[in-house]
C-alpha cells in the first residue's frame, strides 16, 4: 500500500481516561495512571487493580434499547464509534466497517460454555446473549444500529489485530468496494480474559487495560488528511527470532513507502519486549523510540495496543506543530512471533 490508497480523516477513542480523542491525549501527555479496583461486584480476580473504562453506560450513550445485554467488547465499539460516525456520509452501502479483535468476547463464550455444560439441557441458553458469544458480534451491532450496510468484516490478529483492520480497509478502498472504511479494534476487561491472561504469562508487570479505538479511512482528496497510511507489512518469526522479524517486517515498511530509515521521526511500540525495540534502534536510532510518549498509562489493551499506538501518533500531531509531516512508525509483536508494522506520515505539513 503506498499514500495514494489511504488516508485517516477521522478517529475516536474510549479509553481509561475517559471518552473521546480530547480526553485521551490530555491523559497521554500527563502521564497518569489509569488503575482502578476491580473485583467490586464479588468477582474472584486474579488482579486487584486493572486499567479499566469508567462510566460506561451504552444505554445512556446510544439511546437504545437492548444494549445492556450486550458483552462489553460491543458496548466499548458502539460509544466509540458513536463519537466518530457522521450520519451523512459514514452510513449506507458505500460505508465500510472493519473491526480487530482477540477471539471477541471470551468473557460470554466462557459463560455459555458454563451454561450449557451446567444447565439442564446443554441448548438451553439465554437466546438475548447468543449473538454475544460469536466473535462478529460487535462489528454486527455497529454496522446494525448505525446502518453501514457496505462491507462488515471483523479480524483477529492479537495486538496487532488493529493494523490488520487498517490493512484490510485500504484493500476495500483500492478495489472500489468502499467509498469510506471505519476501521480499528476493540479490547474488553473481564473476569475471564483477566484469569486467562494470568494463567498465560503470570509474571507480567503491566495492568490489564481495555477501551476502544475507530478510525475513518478513505481515499485521498475526500477530506484533511490526519495522515497517511503509506504501508502495513507483516511478518512470523521463526525459531522465536523476533528481533529479526522485527527488523524485516521495518525494512519492508521502509522500502515500500520509499522512505529512510533516517526519515522516521517516531516509533511506538505495542507488546515489544527490550529486545525487539533494541532491533527498531539499529535501524532507525534511538531517538526515535523516546519522541513520543507510550500510553503505557492505561495497561496492556490486547488486540487494541497498536490501535492505541496509532491514535497515539494522531493526538499527538494535534498537540505538537513540528509533529506534522513527520513519519511515524507503529509496530506490534506478540509473543506467539506474529510481528506486524504500518508506516504513517502525519498530515498537517
Amino acid at each position: 500500500m503506498n499514500d495514494t490508497a489511504t488516508v485517516i480523516t477521522g478517529w475516536s477513542v474510549v479509553s481509561p481516561y475517559g471518552f473521546g480523542s480530547e480526553s485521551y491525549v490530555d491523559g497521554l501527555l500527563s502521564g497518569g495512571d489509569t488503575a482502578r479496583p476491580v473485583g467490586g461486584d464479588g468477582s474472584a480476580l486474579p488482579d486487584a487493580r486493572a486499567c479499566t473504562v469508567p462510566g460506561l453506560d451504552p444505554a445512556a450513550i446510544l439511546d437504545g434499547k437492548g444494549v445492556r445485554h450486550l458483552d462489553r467488547a460491543s458496548q466499548l465499539a458502539l460509544a466509540t464509534l458513536s463519537d466518530l460516525v457522521d450520519h451523512d456520509l459514514d452510513t449506507g452501502e458505500r460505508a465500510g466497517l472493519v473491526l480487530g479483535t482477540a477471539l471477541g468476547s471470551v468473557q460470554t463464550e466462557m459463560d455459555h460454555m458454563r451454561a450449557s455444560l451446567k444447565g439442564r439441557r446443554p441448548h438451553l441458553l439465554d437466546p438475548k446473549t447468543l449473538a454475544s458469544g460469536t466473535m462478529n458480534c460487535a462489528a454486527a451491532q455497529c454496522a446494525i444500529r448505525f446502518g453501514i450496510t457496505g462491507p462488515n468484516t471483523t479480524i483477529a490478529g492479537g495486538r496487532a489485530a488493529g493494523l490488520h483492520a487498517l490493512d484490510y480497509a485500504g484493500r476495500l478502498l483500492a478495489a472500489g468496494r468502499a467509498g469510506r472504511v471505519i476501521a480499528g479494534a476493540v479490547e474488553e476487561y473481564t473476569p475471564a480474559r483477566a484469569w486467562l491472561t494470568h494463567h498465560a504469562c503470570s509474571r507480567r508487570l503491566e495492568r490489564l487495560g481495555e477501551g476502544g479505538v475507530l478510525f475513518r479511512l478513505e481515499p485521498p482528496g475526500a477530506r484533511e488528511p490526519l495522515a497517511h497510511v503509506l504501508a502495513v507489512s507483516g511478518r512470523v518469526a521463526l525459531g522465536c527470532d523476533l528481533p529479526a522479524a522485527v527488523v524485516a517486517c521495518t525494512q519492508d515498511l521502509l522500502d515500500r513507502a520509499g522512505v529512510a530509515p533516517g526519515d522516521v521521526w517516531a516509533v511506538l511500540d505495542a507488546g515489544g519486549s527490550l529486545r525487539e525495540r533494541a532491533a527498531v534502534a539499529g535501524l532507525v536510532g534511538p531517538d526515535a523510540l523516546t519522541r513520543i510518549p507510550a500510553a503505557d498509562g492505561i495497561g496492556d489493551t490486547g488486540a487494541a495496543s497498536a490501535a492505541f499506538a496509532v491514535a497515539t501518533a494522531l493526538g499527538i500531531a494535534t498537540r505538537w506543530p513540528e509533529a506534522a509531516g513527520r513519519h511515524v512508525l507503529v509496530m506490534a509483536t506478540d509473543p506467539n512471533g506474529a510481528v506486524s508494522g504500518a508506516l504513517l506520515r502525519l498530515g498537517g505539513a
